[in-house]
């Protein structure tokens, strides 16, 4: 049997592209985190990338913006370097799908917010699908579109917005210690008070990369199906690793 190599890194079936010079905690779970996965992961950082791109992506010369060049350079690299798909450390990246998509010959998954066509597939067609996000703030209707999702379609937004906790660490703060309890309280009581005033809720999702550590006790606690940036990680490796099945019959 002859095999063939020509890359610097091998057995790595997923890239995932995370942001430059940051040390926050990232705890088992978090999309940074290496042992987050039943597989290994080549973690890159985006270098000198240490916020998302905003609206608009590209400039007033119908060229991508500066951040968003940034991270198709990285993306390119990633597949140079040998691995097989690529994510990105961040729900926000959803802006950026098509661009990074369209820059690479290998799968690339940008945010968990593109698993909510899927996610509404998988539901009764009155339920409605709660987004617990870093910021209900800044997460405007560009970002949903760039995924082919309509924001005004039984859409519930948690954001994370008032979170000491995760404020402390994300959106670009500089601290390197997180209260997990404290974090993991703010989203199941923002899940709760959306449960409380609807009752057609059928599943959550967890857009922020940093949450699914949390993603078994939401479920505990609502009965919901939860998903999350780590689950859908594992079915694109699937994607491009396939299991070889060995049994009877």
């Amino acid at each position: 049997m002859i095999i063939k190599g020509g890359h610097p890194y091998q057995g790595y079936s997923v890239g995932i592209l995370i942001f430059d010079n940051k040390c926050y905690p990232m705890p088992a779970g978090n999309v940074g985190n290496a042992t987050s996965y039943p597989f290994p992961v080549l973690l890159r950082q985006i270098p000198t990338l240490e916020d998302n791109p905003y609206p608009p992506v590209v400039d007033e010369n119908g060229r991508h913006t500066h951040q968003v060049q940034l991270c198709i350079e990285a993306a390119q690299q990633l597949e140079r370097d040998g691995v097989r798909a690529i994510a990105m450390a961040c729900g926000f990246f959803s802006l950026i799908q098509q661009a990074v998509a369209a820059s690479v010959s290998i799968p690339v998954i940008t945010s968990p917010l593109i698993m909510i066509p899927v996610i509404r597939q998988l539901l009764m067609p009155e339920q409605s699908i709660i987004v617990v996000t870093a910021s209900a703030r800044l997460l405007s209707e560009e970002f949903f579109s760039a995924v082919g999702v309509d924001r005004s379609d039984r859409l519930h937004l948690v954001g994370l917005d008032d979170s000491v906790a995760f404020n402390s660490i994300c959106m670009c703060a500089p601290g390197i210690e997180l209260e997990t309890d404290d974090l993991r309280d703010d989203v199941a009581n923002g899940i709760e008070q959306v449960c409380t005033l609807n009752r057609d809720v059928g599943a959550v999702l967890l857009e922020c990369t940093s949450l699914p550590p949390y993603a078994a006790e939401v479920n505990a606690e609502t009965g919901l199906p939860v998903f999350d940036f780590i689950s859908c990680i594992e079915w694109l490796h699937r994607a491009v690793v396939p299991k070889h099945y060995q049994g009877y019959i």
